[in-house]
C-alpha cells in the first residue's frame, strides 16, 4: 500500500531513469555509480532515490553501497528543468557527503 506523499516501493531501473540519472550525475568525479534499484516520490517535480553500486577511485579502489538522491522539477523549458543530485549517502551510515 502507497502512503500519500510517500516514495514508491523500489524497482529495477528502467531507460527513463537511467537518463535522468546520468544527467544529474554527469559532471561527478572520483566514484562511479551503477544504479540497479529506484524509488520515485512526486512533489513540485519527481523526487528519486537510487541504490547504486559505487566505486571510489582510490588505490585500491573501494566498493560500496550507495543512495543517490535526485530531483528533476515539473517544468515546460527544458534548460530550468534539469535533474540535480540532492545527496549522496553510503547505505548503513547517516554521513551523507
Amino acid at each position: 500500500m502507497l502512503c500519500p506523499g510517500g516514495f514508491t516501493p523500489y524497482r529495477d531501473v528502467d531507460c527513463r531513469d537511467l537518463a535522468i540519472f546520468y544527467e544529474a550525475t554527469r559532471d561527478l568525479r572520483g566514484t562511479t555509480y551503477k544504479p540497479y534499484l529506484v524509488a520515485t516520490q512526486e512533489a513540485r517535480g519527481v523526487n528519486f532515490r537510487f541504490i547504486c553500486n559505487s566505486t571510489i577511485m582510490t588505490r585500491p579502489p573501494q566498493n560500496a553501497i550507495t543512495m543517490v538522491c535526485i530531483f528533476k522539477p515539473f517544468c515546460k523549458e527544458h534548460d530550468k528543468a534539469r535533474a540535480v543530485v540532492t545527496s549522496i549517502c553510503k547505505m548503513g551510515c547517516y554521513n551523507c557527503y
